[in-house]
């Protein structure tokens, strides 16, 4: 593994090629990360490269940036359908659901990167970090209101303005709905 500045992150192989890379998205002011990329290449996949890359690059983040909340977008695989070059989107939520991360139940969607990019829908907005001063209320929750400020500062980063179209209502209903903290999924359907 090797650091190249705090929010990248990349394995190299015996022979110093990259075989895969960590990238998180910092907002100091509200002191959230978003892993943004997680990525091992093609026929570097299975073999623990992932699992050692995200450990390290956590380890590391919690200590340089002490965030309250280490956020991941991730496809639901009841959706989405891999690739070759994108992988399996139900191997990677299990991936992430084996080292922790838990699911906030949210009509959760990636906003637009850029003029003229859709959203992505159907994706889970797991939690792989939380510190303990920003549970919710209720047990096996999340602060709504740090969950609703981040969403809406990442929306309008991308796209400009906080959303009032029917998705992005959706979304803010979900968390408002939740005054106590925003839950976790309980259970997943079977990929």
């Amino acid at each position: 593994m090797l650091a190249l500045g705090q929010p990248i992150w990349v394995a190299l192989d015996d022979a110093g090629r990259v075989v895969g890379g960590a990238v998180c998205q910092w907002t100091p002011r509200l002191r959230v990360m978003l892993l943004a990329w997680l990525a091992v290449r093609p026929g570097a996949r299975g073999g623990g490269v992932g699992g050692r890359l995200l450990d390290a690059a956590l380890a590391s983040w919690r200590t340089e940036y002490a965030p309250c909340l280490v956020l991941a977008e991730v496809e639901d695989p009841e959706h989405h359908r891999g690739s070759d070059l994108t992988g399996d989107p139900a191997r990677r939520h299990r991936f992430y659901l084996d080292r922790g991360a838990r699911i906030l139940d949210l009509p959760y969607f990636q906003p637009s990167l850029g003029r003229g990019l859709p959203r992505v829908p159907h994706l889970h907005l797991m939690v792989l970090h939380v510190d303990p001063a920003l549970r919710g209320r209720a047990p096996d929750t999340v602060d709504a209101a740090t969950v609703r400020r981040y969403l809406q500062w990442h929306q309008r980063s991308c796209e400009g303005r906080v959303g009032t179209d029917e998705q992005s209502t959706r979304l803010w209903h979900a968390i408002d709905a939740h005054l106590d903290g925003v839950p976790y999924r309980s259970s997943l359907p079977s990929p």
